[in-house]
């Protein structure tokens, strides 16, 4: 399509061809008509061509008229039918002519169409609402043309942008400048210096798209042997434009783009030069390697962010918000190095100085976050390090810490285990990997922790849990993150309450995004039951306790699905003592209770505690109903408490179906000593 601002345009071709007939007895007669069945050029074509001249005897001028059944302009992406144009023709001294005189289309606004043709070149001029397109082409330089644009619509440039990229829908926005072009036997070169206002393009499926751009375009266009080059220097001064994940707000300030690109014979481009520099907020230079269907096939691109608070709104948030991080606050500077080779990733570093990094939704802070990492695929060895002076975790302080790594079999592991101070005791990092995606997996990594000593007054006061005492410690093996899915290998054990609480088969999805799901199995063995009730508020009860929470599905961390069963420990050997306050918790949470062993009430209320002989509660939960399950059952009603001895009590429930926000109000009015009410 460039080959098509060779020659004048097709207006003026035709506007020639008359004048060749015409002039020779133009003052002798006072009309001539010409009739065209069609005209063709590269710039476009003419299909039934009418022109008529008049030119009264001796006049100065004459009056030409031109209809045009068709005309096809692929250059601007035009095309009209019942194109009428008139003018007043002139000639002067020199022989030159001049028409210029309105121009009409069906369906279209009017506008001013002028040519002027000599023995020195050729001018046409198009005028009207604002927008002004000129070609001129001089007769001491014919292979050299020059088209200069105001207020153009992008839009109208459609088919002459679609050589350089077929895939781009150009929607709004206008440009101005000049375009010269110059053709020669070795092939063609153009030369643009143009002004942009409001661009918006898109392409169709989605991926790239752009509003309000605004700047100004150096473009050099060299294309020999059927290989073209270009060379584009873009300063902006404003707009947003996004490119597969990469959404970038462009400040009124001018940042500088530069890109140099060759066609590669195969459908490809190399792109030898890639530069962006917005102040001091961001540099970018590399170079890159596209392949016909334009996906990254080689990128070399060293990045400096000089100021992170800026850069996040610039360019990283199309990173961070699908990440669940959109209001991430960042601090700091970094460094960071890419390349990728056929299409794979082969080399990454990141050096951050001074980094802070601080999740409005308190999930975790980083502060003084330094480093400097740097991973080759064919790489073994250390890679560096990365380490903080302070942090927390959902609200856990957590002490400084460095970690080394090393690169070995592709992938970037720790190279020895890392402790951190948590709530006075440690978490060491056991094992820490991370791999690089390939053809059929995306991007992972994998993780292997040790907690010892964790102080559980600090983490229920932090998490908001009734007051527990004694410490925290378990082990999570092999923990593995991929396609946004966090998956548990092995099992999470805690000793807790002189017992076990093993957490297994979790799988955590969209951990930091939108509705994080999660679904995990929970097995409880040996707990106390003694300091339990105490550090719940929910009585005294002596004894052991043994249990299982399967099937848990929660959605955007509330439970819509799980199978609980929780009984004491037949094989106890201790005492089994329930207080009266105990049993009035569980009878409101169980919907209702039941004394039996001939005791009246009231005679209950002279004894502060009770021998049972078992404790047994279920509840299955499906979308908001629980149905509740004892020791036995006999229609509507299960036992919870069996009693024994004297005194003794038995607790016995009488409504299996339970709303579960009304059990979860009762259980906690029975931990806060509120009595519900029982419906």
């Amino acid at each position: 399509m460039l080959a098509s601002m060779l020659s004048p345009l097709t207006t003026g071709k035709t506007m020639l061809l008359c004048l060749l007939m015409l002039c020779t007895g133009a003052v002798q007669a006072r009309s001539m008509a010409v009739g065209i069945d069609a005209v063709r050029s590269a710039a476009g074509s003419m299909d039934g061509v009418r022109t008529r001249l008049v030119w009264p005897d001796g006049a100065a001028s004459g009056e030409l008229e031109m209809r045009v059944a068709t005309l096809d302009f692929p250059l601007l992406s035009y095309r009209a039918t019942g194109v009428v144009w008139r003018c007043a023709l002139r000639s002067d001294a020199e022989g030159q002519w001049r028409c210029a005189g309105p121009v009409r289309a069906d369906g279209a606004r009017e506008r001013t169409l002028s040519l002027v043709f000599s023995p020195g070149g050729t001018r046409v001029e198009l005028d009207g609402a604002g927008t002004t397109i000129s070609y001129e082409n001089q007769s001491a330089s014919p292979d050299l043309s020059r088209i200069d644009l105001r207020k153009v619509p992008v839009a109208w440039m459609q088919a002459y942008l679609a050589d350089l990229w077929a895939a781009g829908q150009w929607t709004s926005g206008t440009m101005g400048g000049r375009i010269d072009v110059l053709a020669a036997d070795a092939g063609l070169a153009v030369d643009a210096d143009l002004e942009l206002r409001d661009v918006g393009l898109e392409t169709p499926d989605g991926t790239i798209a752009a509003a309000g751009l605004s700047g100004r375009l150096a473009l050099d266009y060299d294309e020999k042997a059927g290989r073209p080059a270009v060379k584009a220097r873009l300063a902006t001064s404003g707009g947003e434009f996004l490119v597969d994940s990469l959404y970038v707000q462009l400040p009124s300030s001018p940042v500088r783009i530069e890109l140099d690109a060759e066609a590669d014979g195969s459908g490809g481009w190399a792109l030898p030069r890639i530069g962006w520099t917005d102040g001091d907020v961001l540099r970018a230079s590399g170079r890159a390697a596209l392949a016909a269907d334009a996906s990254v096939r080689d990128l070399e691109l060293d990045l400096q962010f000089g100021d992170l608070a800026v850069a996040r709104d610039r360019y990283l948030t199309g990173y961070l918000a699908p990440a669940g991080f959109g209001e991430l606050v960042l601090g700091g500077s970094a460094t960071a190095r890419v390349r990728l080779q056929d299409g794979r990733l082969r080399e990454l570093a990141l050096a951050p100085s001074g980094v802070t990094a601080i999740d409005p939704k308190q999930r975790f802070t980083l502060a003084g976050f330094d480093g400097d990492l740097h991973w080759r695929a064919d790489g073994s060895g250390p890679a560096g390090s990365l380490g903080w002076t302070s942090g927390a975790l959902f609200g856990l302080g957590l002490g400084p810490a460095t970690l080394a790594f090393e690169s070995a079999g592709g992938e970037l592991k720790l190279a020895a285990p890392t402790r951190v101070a948590v709530l006075g005791g440690t978490v060491a990092i056991d094992d820490l990997r991370w791999q690089p995606p390939d053809d059929a997996n995306g991007t992972r990594f994998q993780l292997g922790v040790t907690m010892a000593d964790l102080d559980l007054g600090s983490l229920s006061q932090r998490l908001g849990w009734p007051a527990f005492v004694g410490t925290l410690a378990g082990r999570i093996p092999s923990a593995r993150y991929q396609d946004n899915v966090l998956t548990l290998d092995g099992g999470l054990a805690m000793q807790v309450f002189g017992g076990t609480v093993s957490l297994s088969q979790l799988v955590l999805e969209r951990p930091f995004g939108v509705a994080p799901s999660l679904s995990a199995d929970v097995a409880i063995d040996d707990i106390d039951l003694e300091p339990l009730t105490a550090a719940f508020g929910f009585g005294t009860i002596t004894g052991r306790l043994d249990g299982r929470i399967g099937a848990i599905r929660m959605v955007d961390w509330e439970p819509v699905a799980f199978d609980a069963r929780l009984d004491t420990d037949p094989a106890w050997k201790g005492r089994r003592r329930i207080s009266q306050r105990a049993i009035e918790d569980i009878s409101n949470v169980g919907g209702g209770g039941g004394l039996m062993g001939g005791l009246q009430a009231q005679a209950l209320r002279l004894f502060d505690d009770f021998g049972y002989r078992r404790i047994g509660l279920g509840c299955r939960l499906r979308g908001e109903v629980c149905t509740m399950s004892g020791l036995d059952s006999g229609g509507d009603s299960y036992t919870i408490v069996e009693g024994a001895g004297l005194p003794r009590v038995t607790v016995v429930g009488h409504r299996r179906l339970v709303d579960w926000p009304t059990l979860v109000e009762r259980l906690a009015a029975a931990t806060d000593g509120t009595a519900p009410i029982i419906e």
